[in-house]
C-alpha cells in the first residue's frame, strides 16, 4: 500500500501566525511604541515580520515586510497626514519571522483570513503604494486616499517672511507627510517670496508660490499629494490652486 503525503507548508505556518496575532494585544502605532520595537528588532536579530493595523478595534490593514519596523514607520507617515485618521487611534500587532520561516508566511492568505472576516478595507484600496508617479497624477484616486484625503493645513516650520521659491519648496518636501513633488528651472527656485501674513501651512504656502509664479504654472492639490511643475497639462481628477 503507498500514497502521497502533501504538508501544506504556508497554510500550517499562516494558521499558527494567525493564532498567535490573536493572542496578542494591539498597541498604539506611535514613534515611541516603534522605537520599543526598534529594540526588539536588534535584541533579536531580526527585521522580517508580519502585522495587522487596526482602526477602532477593526482590522483594516495586514502585510509582510522585509523589515517590519521600516514598513511601519512609512504607515504611520501616511496615516499622521490624512484628514480623520490623525484624530482617530491607529493600532497594531505585529510578530518577527525567524529567518528559516519568513519565506513560509503567505501574505496573501494572511490577508484572506482577515478578509473572510469582512475586514482589511484598506488593502488594495491604495493604502500600500508609495509615490504613484508623474505618470499617473490626476488618475481617479484609490478608495483610500478618497475616504481620507491629505491635510493641507499641516503646518510647515521654519519658513521666514522672506526666502525663495525653492527654500519653501524645499521646507514642504522635507516636513509633509506626503508626497510633495515638484519641477521647476533654477531661475524659478531662486524667485524671491514675499510671505508676511501667509499661513504657515502647506495650503497657505502653496498659494503664495502659486500666486508668484502665475499662469504658466500648474500647483495641483489631489487626494493623495500636491505637485508643481511648469505646464498647461489638464488633469481629470485634481483641483488647480488659483494664482490670484
Amino acid at each position: 500500500m503507498f500514497d502521497l503525503f502533501k504538508f501544506r507548508l504556508p497554510i500550517a505556518v499562516t494558521t499558527q501566525l494567525i493564532e498567535k496575532l490573536e493572542k496578542l494585544e494591539a498597541t498604539p502605532l506611535t514613534r515611541a511604541d516603534l522605537d520599543r520595537l526598534a529594540a526588539f528588532q536588534r535584541q533579536h536579530e531580526m527585521e522580517a515580520g508580519v502585522y495587522v493595523l487596526y482602526l477602532d478595534g477593526v482590522a483594516v490593514y495586514a502585510g509582510k515586510a522585509d523589515d517590519l519596523l521600516d514598513r511601519l514607520q512609512q504607515h504611520l507617515e501616511k496615516i499622521r497626514g490624512r484628514i480623520i485618521l490623525a484624530e482617530k487611534e491607529v493600532r497594531y500587532k505585529a510578530l518577527l519571522l525567524d529567518e528559516n520561516w519568513s519565506t513560509s508566511a503567505n501574505e496573501d492568505l494572511l490577508i484572506r483570513h482577515f478578509k473572510e472576516r469582512g475586514e482589511c478595507e484598506w488593502n488594495k484600496s491604495g493604502f500600500g503604494p508609495k509615490d504613484p508617479g508623474r505618470n499617473r497624477d490626476g488618475y481617479q484616486p484609490n478608495k483610500f486616499d478618497v475616504l481620507y484625503p491629505i491635510n493641507t493645513d499641516w503646518p510647515i516650520a521654519g519658513v521666514g517672511d522672506t526666502m525663495t521659491i525653492g527654500e519653501v519648496l524645499t521646507k514642504m518636501k522635507d516636513q509633509l507627510p506626503y508626497v510633495m513633488r515638484y519641477e521647476l528651472p533654477a531661475i524659478d527656485l531662486s524667485m524671491k517670496l514675499k510671505l508676511k501674513g501667509v499661513p504657515r501651512t502647506a495650503m497657505g504656502l502653496a498659494l503664495a508660490i502659486a500666486k508668484q509664479l502665475g499662469e504658466e504654472y500648474q500647483f495641483m492639490l489631489f487626494k493623495s499629494h500636491m505637485v508643481l511643475y511648469k505646464s498647461k497639462q489638464q488633469y481629470a481628477n485634481g483641483t488647480r490652486l488659483a494664482a490670484n
